[in-house]
């Protein structure tokens, strides 16, 4: 049974699919406040009709002076009216990307706008109607469902996470390759002209959870969230790739081996994996979301900032995070320097 999303006010959870939802499209160097603006405006050949109706406050307005010209409609305004609606909500998702993840989002559901004033547009608000508007916005989610970024990652839902730092918004996502679940942290008013500072941090429960000792991890968890709050905003996205990515149980097997003698590396290998098993390219749908074009890395490892490069995320600079040197972990962050490239101080693993 495919389960249905219905939509009609702007303001509700999945308002975004309204036209009235604010969505500013660009068209010809002008700039529609709403899909809405722009299809009751294309009723008119007159200018003025539609400068008038594009300088509207509200969709509403929009939507009434259409009425109000209703003797000045074009003849063959029924005619080319679906053809019109397809071309703006299409452009209302192309121009808006975090409506375009929300859209993709939604899955398979049946898409429904619930109405009882259309039965053209909408369902008539008893279903019998066409719901041609949610016909084009599956057609719309089709077609971008398989398209990168917006097929990397499922938005779910975002709630506020107080910490002893600040409180952050979280987000939840789904990759859509594994079904891992993964959080982007927000703090404060992310700047779309300004690359953000950022931690991309792997899930350690020993570390970050359980105070382990033996690595970084909690230590750097702690202080990149403190960083970012300083700095004035910033995300700390939380990826769900334990143990470099061979997961919490081979990590225990790991450690075991490094109990014996081995180092960080040589036990992942002896049990049969690569050093770093780690993929960052889903976090370019993560990225996309948040509207993220340019990032300030928190990392120590050249080769998470080749990994993400490689991924099509764009580098502005890394910003070193040295913390957490212990007698537990002293000789692993000697190999990660000497066999993983990590850049240390000399003073820091000396």
């Amino acid at each position: 049974m495919v389960d249905e999303i219905q939509f009609y006010e702007p303001d509700e959870v999945h308002g975004f699919l309204s036209n009235f939802s604010p969505s500013p499209i660009l068209l010809s160097n002008e700039v529609w406040p709403t899909s809405e603006h722009y299809y009751q405006a294309q009723k008119f050949e007159e200018p003025s009709i539609q400068k008038e109706i594009l300088l509207a406050e509200t969709p509403d307005e929009a939507f009434s002076l259409s009425r109000k010209y209703a003797d000045k409609v074009k003849q063959d305004w029924m005619d080319v009216r679906h053809a019109v609606m397809r071309y703006i909500v299409f452009e209302k998702f192309r121009q808006n990307s975090q409506l375009t993840h929300l859209l993709v989002s939604t899955g398979d559901n049946l898409l429904t706008e619930h109405s009882h004033k259309d039965n053209y547009w909408g369902d008539g608000g008893d279903g019998k109607g066409q719901n041609e508007l949610g016909k084009i916005l599956m057609e719309v989610r089709d077609y971008f469902s398989e398209i990168e970024p917006y097929n990397l990652v499922h938005f779910v839902d975002s709630a506020k996470l107080p910490t002893q730092w600040g409180t952050f918004q979280m987000y939840g996502f789904v990759e859509q390759a594994t079904g891992k679940e993964h959080l982007a942290l927000v703090y404060g008013q992310l700047d779309e002209n300004k690359p953000p500072l950022i931690r991309l941090h792997s899930e350690c429960l020993t570390g970050d959870a359980l105070f382990s000792a033996r690595c970084d991890c909690g230590f750097q968890l702690s202080r990149a969230m403190e960083n970012i709050v300083s700095a004035g905003s910033g995300v700390l996205f939380y990826l769900r790739q334990e143990g470099r990515g061979i997961g919490l149980i081979n990590k225990i097997r790991a450690y075991h081996l490094q109990d014996n003698g081995a180092d960080t590396v040589e036990a992942n290998e002896a049990l049969g994996f690569d050093a770093d098993m780690r993929n960052y390219d889903f976090c370019r749908g993560m990225l996309s979301f948040l509207n993220i074009k340019s990032v300030d890395l928190m990392t120590n490892n050249p080769r998470k900032v080749k990994a993400l490069e490689n991924a099509g995320i764009n580098i502005n600079k890394r910003v070193a995070l040295q913390e957490g040197n212990n007698p537990h972990n002293s000789g692993y962050l000697k190999t990660k320097a000497s066999k993983l490239g990590h850049m240390f101080d000399d003073a820091f693993i000396k």
